[in-house]
């Protein structure tokens, strides 16, 4: 059993930091006794802090447990605790906790400085001191006296404030309960096992989330290859179309050449028929002034003027019907111009529009490229060829992203067959210690009926021995000697 030997106080509550309050623990019983004020609810506030590291209640985190700087006219002031114990196996340990204090321009800050372990070395018989965090040191103490921290808080070192508990609501109750008969075991593999499964969950949600990305990743390969398909057969059409629209562009530029020429020709009759005209205009004014010159009238009879009128009007019909001729083939041939300069207008429109359909499509093709790069990039699939690739390196460069898909939808079943198997393996291991966790508490039952009966045992025992000391105390020993 373990047992409380001596504790010393400097610096915390009343307790003067300069000077070290020693307080010695008796056998079997210890009574502390004093006026209002004079430290004996600090006493048990410290053996309660030393055990389980808790600081007691309206300690304002510590600033009104600790001896206050401004009474001391200080701007720092340290506690310390040391208690003296005797472990559950008969060692001796002394657990020393020190704290301080500081007066800052507008508050005041609390730390704990250190905690340390004193212990005996039994070969060498000398001191061996241990260095422990805060946390470390609250779990360390009561497993070394063998008594849990939810007994030492609330039964051993209970503070007066907190002494009724047990009067308060069920949930606070039972979970201080749970504490004290260490319930908590039980609970606490239970939250394991939830978690565990939790885990499980998490990690299939998980599974699950890359299995649809990579469904959609699956999705978008067999997008990207009918997409490509696509391009292909447009592209082959596209081709075609270019290659019919190259041969009506040389039919065109062939009519306009024709066109051209023809053109050329109308110019140089026009040029001839002004040249001509220009000639007929000058002979008629030559011929007036050679009829004006004639020094005799034309001795011709008036049927062969007639017959010469006739003639000459012939023949100017004949030369006006040539001219507009060729001012309605002129006409002609300028609107079937205009008509194939429309043409033209209109193929250059439609291979603008091809040349934008096939950047369109090399920006199709790049995307599907950039695509391809990432997707390799992201799940490290391997090496690229250089871009841009072609119809074939991208259908094998999609071959592999589906094999990848699958070799991932493969690890994905495999992982969730072991999942399954440790599931199994954590639920068997569950109802093992369930079934360990039942026999131990039949086996504690067991022990606290043997227990009991030992300690009334040990009542009747004691009340016997009372009865013979009164028995014995009642008996004159004096006149027993004067018989004697």
């Amino acid at each position: 059993m373990s047992t409380v030997d001596k504790m010393l106080i400097k610096g915390i509550r009343s307790f003067d930091p300069e000077n070290k309050n020693v307080i010695t623990f008796f056998k079997p019983l210890t009574l502390i006794v004093g006026p209002n004020g004079a430290g004996k609810t600090t006493i048990i506030e410290c053996l309660k802090l030393s055990c389980t590291g808790e600081l007691p209640p309206n300690a304002r985190s510590g600033h009104s447990f600790i001896h206050d700087p401004k009474v001391a006219g200080e701007t720092e002031t340290k506690g310390q605790i040391k208690l003296r114990f005797k472990t559950a196996a008969g060692k001796d340990v002394v657990c020393i906790r020190s704290f301080q204090l500081t007066q800052k321009a507008s508050k005041m800050e609390y730390k704990a400085i250190e905690s340390v372990l004193q212990t005996i070395n039994p070969h060498t018989g000398e001191k061996v001191c241990l260095s422990y965090r805060c946390a470390d040191m609250d779990r360390e103490i009561p497993a070394l006296m063998g008594v849990s921290k939810a007994i030492l808080e609330n039964v051993i070192f209970v503070h007066q404030d907190e002494s009724n508990w047990p009067l308060q609501d069920p949930s606070t109750l039972k979970k201080k309960f749970d504490d004290i008969f260490s319930a908590t075991r039980y609970t606490k593999a239970l939250e394991v096992i939830k978690k565990l499964h939790k885990d499980q969950n998490q990690e299939i949600k998980t599974y699950k989330l890359k299995l649809e990305n990579l469904q959609t990743l699956k999705d978008a390969a067999y997008k990207l290859r009918e997409s490509i398909s696509q391009d292909q057969e447009k592209t082959e059409s596209l081709k075609s179309q270019m290659q019919e629209l190259e041969r009506n562009i040389q039919d065109v530029d062939a009519k306009i050449h024709h066109t051209e020429t023809t053109l050329k020709d109308l110019r140089k009759l026009q040029d001839q028929i002004s040249t001509k005209t220009a000639q007929r205009s000058t002979l008629f004014k030559e011929q007036q002034k050679q009829y004006a010159a004639l020094d005799a009238e034309n001795e011709d009879t008036d049927e062969e003027l007639r017959e010469w009128k006739t003639k000459f009007e012939e023949r100017i019909a004949i030369l006006e019907n040539k001219i507009s001729k060729l001012e309605r083939e002129m006409n002609d041939k300028e609107t079937e111009s205009s008509f194939l300069k429309q043409s033209i207008n209109d193929y250059i429109w439609e291979i603008s529009k091809l040349q934008m359909e096939a950047e369109v499509h090399m920006s199709l093709k790049n995307e599907r490229d950039s695509t391809i790069q990432k997707l390799f990039a992201r799940y490290n699939l391997g090496s690229l060829p250089d871009a841009p690739f072609s119809n074939e390196a991208s259908l094998n460069l999609t071959n592999r992203i589906k094999s990848r898909l699958m070799d991932l939808e493969k690890d994905l079943e495999d992982k969730k067959k072991s999942n399954e198997q440790e599931l199994k393996t954590a639920w068997e291991s569950y109802m093992d210690a369930n079934d360990r966790w039942k026999n131990i508490e039949a086996q504690k039952q067991a022990k606290m009926e043997i227990k009991s009966g030992i300690l009334k045992r040990i009542r009747e025992k004691e009340n016997e021995r009372d009865l013979f000391e009164l028995q014995i105390s009642n008996v004159n020993l004096s006149h027993i000697d004067e018989r004697e």
